[in-house]
């Protein structure tokens, strides 16, 4: 490979790390400029005609403000709606009693994938998490009627 390739291979992969971590930062324009700007000592404001030396060090600069790291731990989880508290408080209900074998999220996803046709809980829509709940109570019915004598 000549040097002139592998220059540019490093310029592109500068320019897609920089424009992830923007992302990843959300930086506004203004203030992705001003950055850009303050690194090449105000030559420009576009990533695109920095010299090597000045990617470096912006890429430095949106590393200390946090872009990049890698996120340890489980991922947070969307806040449920009420509904949908309801539905999963019901899943285990019935896990609880038996009528259920897997209590995971998993399962229960794929339980509404087949009744509702939506992928995961965290999905529901307040028409499809009332149609669950009806299902689920049903349910229910169905397995204390089987539990009387």
């Amino acid at each position: 490979m000549t040097a002139a390739v592998k220059s540019d291979a490093r310029r592109s992969a500068d320019l897609r790390a920089i424009h992830a971590m923007r992302r990843e930062l959300a930086l506004t324009e203004d203030c992705y400029r001003a950055r850009v700007s303050q690194v090449s000592d105000g030559r420009t404001d576009s990533a695109g005609n920095l010299r090597a030396p000045e990617r470096a060090k912006l890429i430095e600069q949106l590393k200390g403000l946090g872009a990049g790291k890698k996120r340890r731990g489980r991922p947070a989880r969307p806040a449920l709606t009420a509904q949908q508290r309801k539905v999963r408080a019901m899943w285990l209900d019935l896990a609880d009693r038996g009528a259920v074998t897997d209590r995971s999220e998993t399962a229960l996803a794929a339980w509404l994938k087949s009744r509702i046709g939506v992928e995961a809980l965290q999905w529901l829509q307040p028409a499809d998490a009332g149609r669950a709940i009806e299902q689920l109570k049903r349910w229910m019915d169905r397995l204390e009627e089987t539990l009387q004598p």
